[in-house]
């Protein structure tokens, strides 16, 4: 797929993530002037992980990259207002977690444990532990890469 092909479908998803992180900013009491901002850092986010995806890396991996953006960009921001981080890096986070892989893991074992029969339960328990796997490596690297930036602008500045 070219860059013209894979623009428009990149710059709808930004549009949704933008949405959604807006909506979990409302529901987060995030203030006013602040919404904007929230809803950038969102669609960058998404569009950088989903822009990765289609370029052939995997899921856990492009999810790293999309969290330093928002770690950077909250950071920045947080640096700006004389706010926390957490103010423009919570709901930006939202729309990058793994809720589909979660629910797979989930209903993969209770789909095991509610299983009479025992030769299909091996496949069901290997794709179960699969998509457990890939949801605790994309939350832990999503905490990782938010957190990243802030811990070395702290660093930085106790250094000076």
């Amino acid at each position: 797929m070219s860059g013209a092909e894979l623009a428009w479908p990149l710059a709808q998803q930004g549009c949704w993530a933008a949405v959604a992180t807006l909506g979990f900013s409302v529901l987060f009491n995030v203030p006013k002037y602040a919404l904007p901002y929230c809803a950038l850092i969102g669609a960058l986010a998404y569009v950088v992980r989903a822009g990765l995806m289609n370029g052939g890396i995997g899921i856990v991996l492009a999810t790293l990259p999309a969290a330093l953006v928002i770690g950077v960009l909250a950071t920045a921001l947080a640096q700006r207002f004389a706010v926390s981080g957490v103010l423009f890096s919570a709901s930006p986070a939202i729309p990058l977690v793994p809720g589909s892989y979660a629910y797979k893991a989930v209903m993969g074992l209770v789909m095991v444990a509610d299983s009479p029969h025992l030769e299909h339960s091996g496949d069901l328990l290997l794709a179960a532990f699969d998509n457990g796997i890939k949801a605790t490596l994309i939350i832990l690297l999503l905490s990782f890469g938010i957190a990243l930036p802030g811990l070395v602008w702290s660093s930085f500045r106790r250094a000076n």
